[in-house]
């Protein structure tokens, strides 16, 4: 097994996936809207050579929970402390990570870095790892919802995928297909370790003690079938807090579902929404990353330095999370 070594923030970054390693596969949120799609992606895995674990529990159902916290938490955390598991990867998001982040063995992987990816729910336990273990992890591809369509699967999806969790060499330039240009919110150029993730999970583990305080951060999110008014809600909370003001740029992924309805009053486009909170915050910003709950997507680094230029509308990944 690879040594691990620190990102420029101080981030430990795991151990790089190595092929034939075994991979571990959990549901710490909510359980598969298809049980097919899921055992699609541990086949896929399977097939490029790798190990697959299943948590004890992977299949339970509990209204919209994977099984009660006691088992989602149990299999979570034996894949955290089985040395021969290198990498966890959720099923899906959904909702129940906040139900069991303050369980999670932050001191395990302390002392065993794993890769650990996932997205949307997953955001809140992609935070808590860096505040309580100091450890890069992934916000990206999950098993059963980017990576089960074997053969079909995303190119820019499936390539992004391998090359974060397997390469020591940094992402370098994100560069999206013809017809997703990344846009300029707002001029200028800065650095920051990355923080990213779903908006309405970063709001709503503020003030607790799983997110961290952002500090020289590039701030990152994304956001699916929340209408810009609540949009504007969450962001006005992070405002707020203080974290979007420490921000040293901005980022903005996918805002999915989220057509606006008319209820006694009008809404406001999303832009406007966007463009507000940047005008706010002053710093170099961007949009239209291909990051969030759409079928192409970037899988990222958190923790890891990048360069927002929001002249040239580009975003650069200047360090590999993994060693």
């Amino acid at each position: 097994m690879s040594s691990t070594a620190a990102t420029a923030a101080g981030f430990t970054r795991p151990p790089r996936l190595r092929r034939g390693a075994t991979i571990g596969i959990v549901a710490p949120s909510s359980p598969q809207r298809d049980d097919e799609r899921l055992r699609n992606g541990i086949r896929y895995f399977e097939s490029l050579g790798y190990t697959v674990r299943c948590g004890e529990h992977l299949w339970k159902r509990l209204g919209y929970l994977a099984g009660t916290d006691d088992e989602r938490i149990e299999d979570l955390n034996a894949m955290i402390r089985d040395p021969d598991v290198r990498m966890i990867v959720a099923g899906r998001g959904g909702y129940g990570m906040t139900r069991i982040i303050d369980r999670v063995d932050y001191r395990a992987l302390r002392r065993d870095p794993k890769i650990i990816v996932g997205f949307s729910d997953l955001t809140a336990l992609n935070m808590a790892l860096l505040k309580r273990s100091g450890l890069v992890s992934f916000s990206g591809a999950m098993a059963g919802v980017d990576l089960w369509d074997i053969g079909n699967i995303d190119p820019l999806t499936e390539e992004i995928f391998w090359r974060a969790i397997t390469s020591t060499r940094p992402l370098r330039m994100i560069r999206q297909p013809e017809g997703h240009p990344i846009e300029s919110l707002h001029r200028g150029t800065a650095e920051g370790w990355l923080l990213a993730g779903n908006l309405t999970l970063l709001a709503s583990i503020t003030g607790t003690p799983f997110l961290p305080a952002g500090n020289d951060a590039v701030f990152m999110c994304e956001e699916i079938g929340e209408e810009a008014y609540r949009v504007d809600r969450l962001l006005s909370q992070l405002w707020n807090s203080g974290l979007l003001k420490r921000a040293n740029a901005i980022a903005f992924g996918a805002f999915t579902n989220a057509k606006p309805t008319r209820i006694s009053v009008d809404p406001l486009p999303m832009e406007a929404v966007l463009s507000e909170y940047v005008q706010r915050a002053g710093v170099p910003a961007i949009g239209g990353l291909l990051y969030g709950h759409i079928p192409t997507k970037l899988t990222l680094p958190l923790g890891v330095r990048v360069r927002i230029d929001g002249t040239r509308a580009t975003m650069r990944v200047l360090e590999s999370g993994v060693s």
